[in-house]
């Protein structure tokens, strides 16, 4: 019978694995734990394999990841694809930087990045990977990227420079240069990075609203460049289709500057809506709030936000009535309760459905007061 081409294919990695290890004085019981685990690696099963590796790492004869680099860090790569970003830091960093190769300090790196307020020693490691691989120009791009971020774009665009002496046409390094100029105020010199990331096909949003804010800051000197900044802003609305409400607030106010009043005024009506919140939303947080609010006995608080909802749906059954029964249980003179009742009913009248709790709430709104004569007066009128 054939052997399965996959089955071949792992057995050949575990008896290599096995034969270097044995030939470096390693047991065979630990050749086996890393044969095992890398013919699970090889079937993109990090789940076994981790476990393997963590069972050689247990045994008698490795004792610790100092002792098995290796064994460790293949338990570090199976952390870190898994997204286990702790556990691979807290394993990696037990070991001297000399053993670590280039995967183990990119892990490293890149888990500090996963985990929140952790941009120093995401930093540091990328400084220690960067010593020894300078051309990894992924880890260049994201140093200088958590540089910007963190109000260094100074060392951004050193780290961005150093990259371009050997290699001048990197879109993910060039694109960090270009922002850590525009953070500097290097107006000239960012257009000039950002130009050239459109030429190197880089015909992003971010390359084109970027770059037509730097031609607006360059227009106050020069007017004639302000085109330019119109230009790219329309491109980037383009890309965006009109999504963001602030690119469509840039291109309008350009426009107005321009004089062409008439666009810019169409434009910034457009950021305008975009800038409306969710109705639908909105509704449902104040909705939350009230009834947190009126169960916490904060009743004048839970009608102020019951209110809010009416500015949503003005045809919110349920918000109605609600104020009505809370002016109810808060009033002495029943005023404002019997108004908010009013109101109730008015809408639900011509409600398009109705259920058992709507109309025991009709019933209730009509006994209260003189709701139901006030209702007849109106109706007389």
């Amino acid at each position: 019978m054939m052997m399965n081409r996959n089955h071949l294919f792992s057995l050949l990695i575990a008896l290599a694995v096995s034969s270097q290890l044995w030939a470096g004085g390693k047991s065979t019981a630990d050749s086996l734990f890393l044969a095992r685990g890398d013919s699970c690696m090889a079937q993109y099963d990090y789940f076994h394999a981790m476990q393997w590796f963590e069972k050689g790492l247990a045994s008698p004869h490795a004792k610790g990841a100092q002792a098995s680099p290796l064994l460790a860090m293949k338990l570090a790569t199976c952390y870190f694809l898994r997204a286990d970003y702790r556990r691979c830091v807290g394993l990696l960093e037990q070991m001297p930087d000399s053993v670590l190769d280039h995967d183990a300090l990119r892990q490293l790196f890149y888990s500090y990045k996963a985990l929140d307020g952790k941009t120093t020693r995401q930093r540091r490691w990328g400084e220690r990977l960067l010593a020894r691989f300078p051309m990894d120009s992924e880890v260049v791009a994201d140093m200088a990227l958590a540089c910007n971020l963190n109000d260094d774009p100074e060392r951004a665009l050193l780290l961005t420079q150093r990259y371009e002496e050997v290699d001048a046409k990197n879109i993910l390094v060039k694109r960090q240069k270009a922002n850590a100029q525009f953070f500097l105020k290097q107006y000239p010199e960012a257009c000039q990075t950002y130009e050239q990331l459109l030429a190197l096909g880089d015909s992003t949003f971010d390359a084109h609203y970027s770059l037509g804010m730097c031609y607006e800051q360059m227009a106050e000197a020069d007017s004639a460049l302000l085109t330019k900044a119109i230009d790219h802003y329309g491109r980037a609305v383009q890309l965006n289709d009109s999504a963001k409400a602030w690119p469509l607030y840039h291109l309008g106010a350009a426009l107005v500057k321009q004089q062409r009043n008439s666009e810019g005024i169409h434009v910034l009506l457009l950021a305008l809506l975009r800038m409306q919140p969710d109705g639908a939303a909105m509704f449902n947080l104040h909705s939350a709030l009230a009834d947190g609010y009126y169960q916490n006995g904060e009743y004048y608080s839970a009608i102020y936000d019951w209110k809010s909802c009416l500015r949503y749906n003005n045809r919110s059954l349920a918000s109605l009535y609600n104020i009505a029964q809370t002016y109810e249980l808060i009033e002495d003179d029943g005023v404002k309760a019997e108004k908010a009742y009013i109101d109730f009913l008015r809408v639900a009248e011509s409600a398009d459905r109705t259920t058992p709790a709507l109309e025991e709430w009709k019933q209730h709104a009509m006994s209260f007061g003189r709701v139901r004569e006030r209702m007849m007066e109106k109706r007389l009128e």
